[in-house]
């Protein structure tokens, strides 16, 4: 079974997948940049990290300009701004689409990210959690292995793909 996490090269991140690495299951992972990203993809910064993680655990990495995306989308956000007029779920509905058509086009069947209930309060709260997997269209297939076990079971879970017990409540 293949999945497709979401990897900036960051501490959360790079622990969900090793979370779902330890129980055999194959992961493709996925970086994104925007016109604001300002790392050096071959220096420094999220995109470079990202690579290095990438390249630890000897998974395939895509990255995905979502420049275009980006810009319409800031233009008028849907669920509106966060600090610094971030449009915070809007831009994790437009990376979990971009992660959806990926999972899709490599026949993967579920989608893995590191966020951490409650963590960031304009994105990682339980109602934010359910529209972004809503809008993006992956209700039920965004797993969360960091706080896995204070969400509701998803079907990877659920179909025993994924071992539940091996999770996190973080």
């Amino acid at each position: 079974m293949k999945a497709v996490a979401l990897l900036s090269g960051g501490l959360d991140s790079t622990l969900a997948i090793g979370v779902i690495l330890e129980q055999g299951l194959e992961v493709e992972t996925v970086n994104f940049f925007t016109p604001f990203c300002q790392c050096n993809r071959k220096k420094s910064g999220c995109g470079y990290e990202a690579k290095r993680a990438a390249d630890r655990f000897g998974v395939k990495l895509k990255i995905f300009n979502l420049s275009i995306e980006y810009m319409e989308m800031i233009k008028n956000p849907k669920y509106g701004y966060g600090r610094n007029l971030n449009p915070c779920i809007d831009c994790r509905i437009l990376m979990h689409k971009k992660a959806k058509e990926y999972m899709v086009e490599i026949g993967a069947s579920f989608v893995i990210t590191g966020e951490v209930l409650g963590q960031r309060p304009m994105s990682q709260y339980r109602r934010a959690l359910k529209i972004i997997e809503k809008e993006s269209g992956l209700e039920g297939l965004v797993l969360r292995p960091l706080s896995a076990n204070l969400l509701p079971p998803t079907v990877p879970e659920e179909m025993g793909i994924v071992d539940r017990e091996k999770l996190l409540n973080i």
